[in-house]
């Protein structure tokens, strides 16, 4: 198995911009894009890595007023875009194949950076993508390209296992109307019903969140 870790920036990305605007940590599994008219549409879901709610909401509402954004839905810490690329617009999608998958999900740094880590079976397959990228990113850096056991590669359960809390701060957030749209709850009237202090059911739910995310993704990814 070959694995590389790439450091990345094309200067029209949505988030990695706002990650930098915002001081927020995001991360993302890009889904899919395609192509309708000449146009480039791609998806992606993503995942606040931040407790700020005032932040995330001004990052939220000024993705949306991104004229590029076709399509968003937000759940919580978890947002899906769709962003209208045009014929010109740039992303790492567009130069990735099937025979590449993801390793970990993609970090957008407030230095203004995407890290990717993704594998192969085959070292030239990475190398390809590298050379694409190169040619495409504004920044392109090779952290590192290696071989690695199967062991080393992270690949989320299909049920992760959950705390007993965490389970509990989910399932009363879910039957609540925490991740419906518009939002139903506050998280300060959870931790009430859950007799908690608001910060430690947030953490709880977080903890929760972070585990399924990934599964979630994946399961979406391979329907």
């Amino acid at each position: 198995m070959w694995i590389t870790k790439l450091k990345l920036r094309h200067e029209d990305c949505p988030i990695v911009n706002r990650c930098q605007k915002f001081n927020l940590v995001v991360l993302s599994y890009p889904s899919t894009w395609y192509e309708n008219k000449g146009k480039k549409f791609s998806t992606t879901t993503c995942f606040f890595q931040s407790n700020d709610e005032e932040k995330k909401k001004k990052f939220i509402d000024d993705l949306k007023a991104d004229r590029r954004i076709t399509n968003i839905e937000v759940s919580g810490d978890i947002f899906t875009y769709e962003i209208n690329l045009a014929k010109k617009g740039e992303h790492v999608m567009l130069y990735h194949t099937k025979q590449i998958f993801f390793v970990r999900p993609v970090i957008n740094h407030p230095d203004g950076h995407e890290y990717w880590e993704v594998a192969s079976w085959k070292k030239e397959e990475l190398q390809k993508f590298i050379k694409a990228l190169k040619e495409h990113m504004d920044v392109c850096e090779v952290m590192k390209i290696e071989q690695s056991p199967l062991t080393d590669v992270y690949f989320p359960n299909v049920m992760p296992k959950l705390s007993k809390s965490q389970r509990k701060a989910i399932e009363i957030a879910y039957n609540n109307g925490y991740y419906s749209y518009p939002r139903k709850i506050s998280l300060e009237k959870l931790a009430k019903i859950s007799q908690i202090g608001t910060s430690t059911f947030q953490e709880h739910l977080r903890k929760a969140e972070m585990k399924l995310l990934p599964a979630i993704i994946k399961y979406q990814m391979e329907k």
